[in-house]
């Protein structure tokens, strides 16, 4: 399986294409998903695909983005995680984990963490890559402009990962993402 890293903006519109079709057919035909995937949104500057390819066809995707947040102890530059996906013939093939683990790399490269936000279902994949859960008050801002707290409830849970910083660097208090989530 062949895992390639590209940046959206270098996109062909094939490759946008398998990514948008491999994101419907990974994701649940909700009208959450269906207004908060990638394909809804403008590209942010920096926001990578990593890509994995059987026989040439995409069955799994990491998007990759690189942020400034801010701290109580200071900024620090986070690889944010999203958009995770293995296509649902592929499952079981290892396609999403060596996506997350390529991204790992770029992220121990480039960041000082990565950031990732999940529910219940799947904490266990990101905590058996590596991910450890983090209790941080989280702020983002909306498309309106607006600060808003948190991330849901009970059920979700943000994740970090090191990347150039150790996992003991990570601060106590609020996160601001300095812009909406991922």
């Amino acid at each position: 399986m062949d895992v390639t890293r590209t940046a959206e903006r270098d996109l062909t519109d094939q490759q946008a294409e398998d990514i948008r079709r491999l994101q419907r057919a990974a994701f649940p035909a909700t009208k959450e998903f269906a207004t908060q995937r990638w394909w809804h949104t403008p590209p942010a500057s920096g926001e990578q695909w990593l890509g994995a390819r059987r026989d040439g066809e995409l069955i799994g995707s990491v998007k990759l983005l690189f942020r400034t947040i801010t701290t109580d102890a200071g900024e620090l530059l986070v690889g944010g995680i999203g958009n995770v996906c293995s296509h649902p013939h592929a499952r079981g093939l290892g396609a999403a984990k060596a996506c997350m683990q390529a991204a790992q790399r770029v992220i121990a490269a480039e960041a000082d963490f990565g950031l990732l936000f999940t529910g219940r279902a799947v904490r266990t994949f990101y905590e058996s890559l590596g991910w450890h859960v983090v209790d941080n008050e989280l702020i983002h801002r909306h498309g309106d402009g607006h600060d808003a707290p948190g991330h849901g409830g009970a059920d979700d849970f943000s994740l970090i990962s090191p990347g150039r910083l150790a996992l003991a660097d990570w601060p106590a208090g609020t996160i601001d993402l300095n812009g909406p989530d991922w």
